[in-house]
């Protein structure tokens, strides 16, 4: 939240999480920083922003590889007081992001304190801002949504080989959580199937209903329902007097 603790409404920390927030851990340069406000630049301006994103991503993914199995590392380019060099690391399991909050607190990195809290974002996807990664975003660096800096898929293809270079008991560990998500997404997926399944089939009874029984009858007017009536109990007077006779 931009209002921080200041902030008026109620905010729910989760007591437990897979994902940290590592709040003003990366430390910008004044080139991240240009870029990011969207100032003139130029390609070496870009070549030193980047070498510097790419060197800090590998130390610290290995170093908080150290803790558990990680799924995944962002680095956010927001400048809003809030976000501006924040860090959302996500493990596979919660209690390898339970140890490495342990293991965080009290440490230091770049001269400054490291301040790490479990936080409700789970799905990076989902958390950024869309209009930055697709067009651009008209509110620019101080969007509330995440910008994610970009880092290559081969920097991220070497950490994690190395990750499981280091910790090979981690392999284990991935299948066997792998697993279990696809077994959930099958499960999802058959539900839903059948789901579906069930919607057409009652769609296509009740269409057959209304081919068979026509168009509902028109609604009948005072006059025709008392006649109506009128003529009931006359057949039910005749009937009557028929019985007597």
């Amino acid at each position: 939240c931009r209002n921080g603790d200041q902030c008026n409404r109620l905010h729910n920390r989760p007591t437990m999480s897979q994902t940290l927030l590592l709040s003003h851990m990366y430390p910008n340069t004044p080139e991240a920083l240009a870029l990011a406000n969207d100032e003139p630049w130029d390609d070496d301006m870009y070549d030193r922003a980047q070498q510097h994103l790419e060197a800090f991503y590998v130390e610290v993914f290995l170093e908080l590889a150290n803790y558990g199995e990680i799924e995944d590392l962002v680095v956010v380019d927001n400048l809003c007081d809030h976000m501006i060099g924040n860090v959302y690391v996500k493990y596979y399991h919660e209690e390898d992001a339970e140890r490495a909050l342990m293991k965080l607190t009290g440490r230091f990195y770049s001269g400054k304190l490291i301040q790490a809290e479990y936080t409700t974002v789970s799905d990076f996807r989902e958390a950024r801002c869309r209009a930055f990664h697709e067009t651009r975003c008209n509110r620019g660096a101080y969007c509330n949504f995440m910008h994610i800096k970009h880092i290559p898929r081969a920097i991220k293809r070497r950490v994690v080989r190395e990750m499981y270079d280091d910790h090979p008991e981690y392999l284990g560990q991935t299948r066997g959580s792998r697993k279990e998500k696809d077994k959930d997404r099958k499960k999802d997926r058959s539900r839903s199937r059948r789901r579906d399944k069930e919607k057409k089939e009652k769609k296509e009874k009740s269409d057959k209903r209304e081919d068979a029984g026509g168009a509902p009858p028109a609604r009948q007017t005072s006059e025709e329902r008392r006649a109506m009536i009128a003529q009931w109990n006359q057949d039910r007077e005749g009937a009557a007097g028929g019985v007597v006779a």
